[in-house]
């Protein structure tokens, strides 16, 4: 059994097996927002990680195999996003000012409202990034000071946190257009938010997938250099 958990084969079965009981158990739910399939597979891992006394090492060497697969599946999104170009062309003015208004948006809100109730200044650094996906995220968080080991914690909680919120949050204002519904999730929710639009259709999809991209650019970009003079 030890020599088994040693082997990288191992935790990358381990981590697909988690992730497709958590899509059972989403879909069994009735797709309900509350039980995303990556919460559920990240806790069942992670218990098996307790459980076994497996190091954080030792598991990556697993899951760099995951990892390899990230690249094909975000190149895949392209599929809708070539669908709704025609569209986007002709609003690509508003898309832009709403990408950087809501990237902003994001960075000053969360980063300043940390260090003024936390006053932490690594914490609050690392927090401003937690609208990217988690490699751009980790990254940036290692130029500016921040906590690695912290920024995928955050991405994921505001990934499930805004893909659960945003959808209801926009139809209550009455601001729930497709359009409208993939920006948002795409700019606040990153990857979980895309997957979550692919869900509510091929153009919600498009404009999360765009979104998505772009944020991740935007913050690549303006991040290490902008943050140290904002906090």
């Amino acid at each position: 059994m030890t020599e088994l958990l040693q082997l990288p084969l191992f935790w990358a079965s381990a981590t697909l097996a988690a992730f497709l009981i958590g899509q059972q158990v989403y879909l069994r739910s009735g797709s309900n927002p509350l039980f995303p399939p990556i919460l559920i597979g990240v806790a069942l891992l992670s218990g098996l990680l307790l459980l076994t006394g497996t190091p954080y090492p030792v598991y990556m060497q697993g899951g760099e195999l995951i990892n390899m697969m990230l690249g094909p599946v975000i190149v895949m999104l392209a599929v809708p996003l070539y669908q709704y170009l025609h569209t986007m062309r002709r609003h690509w003015q508003r898309v832009i000012i709403a990408i950087a208004c809501g990237s902003g948006t994001t960075i000053v809100v969360a980063g300043a409202l940390t260090y003024w109730w936390i006053g932490d200044l690594p914490l609050s650094r690392t927090i401003a990034t937690k609208s990217i996906t988690t490699p751009v995220a980790v990254a940036i968080s290692d130029q500016v000071g921040g906590l690695a080991a912290m920024a995928s914690a955050f991405v994921i909680a505001t990934g499930i946190l805004g893909a659960l919120m945003a959808p209801p949050l926009l139809r209550l204002i009455r601001r729930d257009q497709p359009h409208t519904v993939g920006l948002t999730l795409g700019i606040c929710a990153h990857a979980i938010g895309t997957s979550r639009a692919l869900e509510l259709g091929q153009q919600q999809a498009a404009y999360a997938a765009l979104a998505m991209t772009l944020t991740a650019t935007l913050h690549a970009l303006v991040l290490p250099s902008l943050l140290p003079w904002l906090i």
